[in-house]
């Protein structure tokens, strides 16, 4: 036993070096390209930019992710200055990818990123979340020679503890949501997550195997996993309260996703204790023969500790009002038709009134929708006044030409080249943005319900703030050239960006912490493992 045991670390030490067998590649590039992707999603989409991508993205990113590490790999081997130099070149190749050959949204709208999401802070959020990923597969890879995990036999007993240990951990990261939140999340909240949690975990004993290190790594890792998966896929309150049996017809779907705070300052902490906790006691007997030194308990509490400082800090800007908008504005106001038509704008005066709220950042049109109030009144020249009053999100665009970010969007830009709105207006970046179906009256009269409404703030001088009413391909009866836009100089209100910062506060926070923490432990089984050290 011991001699095999030895011809495992000589393999082991054989394969952190510079060159690695074909088959070797192959796993270490899929776990990497793996685990990168799924922490771009959970830190880089999810806490940071608090946006969803389109499928195809996900997709994309990973195999163009593991072309480029299994290349880099096979030419220069593993090693955390490598990575680092492969990270980077993939984080180049996919920005270029996305900035100058295909729109982020693709099959389903044209969407472009922007500057900021692209290269301001596209390029430092991304080479962290990749490199995590990296270095995280390292530390795995290293962590197996190192402490010479051999793989278990599949026995009965231990395909039952890991799944016994996912419902454990599930129910209790579920009682004390409940209690935290104070609603139940339903039924289908436990049975998916023990599902996703079972799994994981056998397949983490297979890979990393249960002794401490491998618990903690374990613990964190799936913390973020069930997270993830509420936030992108696991809305809560399943099953309808209607019970049915033998009922023919099926009952509505009444869901809603948790708030950022509730997700992500609440509920992540939360799980990652339990889960680490569950792991820990479950490899109790396989403990690690290397023991914690004071500086190493120190250099892990007090990062700690400075999260729980900021998490402090960023709970103050998240609560429901940061996802709420008010503008208003009134007095004089340029009137005209489509921006395509070229005409004149003519004098008038104008009212607008609007409440908004963004409640739903994910890519899908499932409820809740977004909130739109919108009040507005247009006085012509020659008398006649419209009134216009819309509370309904547009979703989507009707026929599909556009993304309409589920009615309600703040920092955004569209119209122009951006493949969102109208091409006859220039490119626009709007503190609040919205698309709403409403109601056009003039006087008493109705003209028409479900047209397209269009409410948009911008920087251009003479032109801070514009309501559109009807498209150009929706005529509205009633009104000359059936479009009818209002420009406002200024306006009153806005959308307070502190929530944008408050979350690439913690989402940064989250991921330099975690980066620093995936470094040491890296480096450190390289020690033990006396590999390769001339990076």
């Amino acid at each position: 036993m011991l001699k095999e045991n030895t011809n495992v670390a000589v393999v082991g030490r054989a394969q952190t070096g510079r060159r690695l067998l074909l088959g070797d590649v192959c796993k270490f590039t899929a776990m990497a390209a793996l685990l990168a992707i799924f922490v771009d999603a959970v830190i880089g989409h999810a806490m940071l930019w608090g946006n969803d991508p389109y499928w195809t993205y996900w997709i994309t990113d990973t195999l163009l992710m593991a072309t480029v590490f299994g290349l880099g790999t096979a030419w220069v081997g593993i090693g955390l200055v490598r990575g680092a130099l492969i990270t980077a070149a993939h984080m180049l190749l996919l920005t270029t990818y996305y900035w100058s050959l295909s729109p982020i949204g693709l099959p389903s709208q044209p969407v472009w990123l922007d500057l900021e999401h692209t290269w301001v802070t596209g390029l430092p959020v991304h080479f962290g979340v990749y490199y995590l990923g990296y270095v995280t597969a390292l530390w795995i890879w290293r962590h197996r020679a190192a402490r010479n995990v051999e793989p278990e036999h599949a026995t009965a007993r231990l395909a039952t503890g890991g799944v016994a240990l996912a419902v454990a951990i599930v129910v209790g990261a579920g009682l004390l949501q409940a209690l935290f939140l104070g609603h139940f999340p339903g039924i289908t909240w436990f049975v998916m997550r023990i599902a996703v949690a079972s799994a994981f975990t056998i397949a983490w004993w297979s890979v990393a195997g249960r002794d401490r290190n491998a618990a903690v790594v374990g613990g964190i890792t799936l913390g973020f996993l069930l997270v993830a998966y509420g936030h992108f896929l696991g809305p809560v309150g399943l099953p309808n309260s209607e019970f049915r049996l033998l009922t023919a017809a099926p009952p509505p779907a009444e869901v809603h996703w948790l708030s950022y705070r509730q997700e992500f300052l609440i509920i992540l902490p939360t799980t990652i204790l339990l889960a680490v906790s569950g792991y820990l006691l479950a490899g109790w007997s396989r403990a690690s023969s290397v023991r914690w030194r004071a500086a190493s308990i120190t250099a892990v509490t007090a990062p700690t500790l400075a999260l729980v400082l900021l998490g402090g800090g960023v709970a103050l800007y998240t609560g429901p009002e940061a996802k709420t908008a008010f503008v208003s504005a009134e007095g004089s106001a340029s009137l005209g038709g489509a921006p395509s038509d070229g005409g004149d704008m003519a004098s008038g005066s104008a009212t607008l009134r609007m409440r908004v709220a963004d409640r739903n950042p994910r890519g899908t049109p499932l409820p809740p929708h977004d909130l739109v109030d919108i009040d507005a009144s247009i006085s012509a020249l020659d008398g006649t006044t419209y009134t216009i009053h819309a509370t309904e999100p547009m979703v989507a665009e009707p026929r599909g030409l556009f993304s309409t970010w589920y009615g309600v969007g703040f920092d955004v830009w569209h119209h122009g080249r951006s493949g969102i709105g109208y091409a006859g207006l220039p490119s626009t970046e709007s503190n609040v943005a919205v698309y709403a179906l409403g109601t056009v009256r003039e006087g008493e009269q109705i003209l028409a319900t479900g047209v397209p409404i269009h409410v948009m703030t911008s920087s251009r001088p003479g032109a801070r703030l514009e309501l559109h009413i009807g498209q150009t391909q929706f005529q509205v009866p009633g009104i000359p050239g059936g479009y009818l836009r209002a420009v406002w100089p200024e306006y009153e209100g806005g959308h307070d960006q502190g929530l944008s910062y408050a979350q690439y506060a913690w989402g940064g926070g989250v991921l330099g912490v975690l980066l620093c923490f995936a470094i040491a432990a890296a480096r450190r089984e390289q020690e033990q493992n006396n590999g390769d050290l001339t990076e």
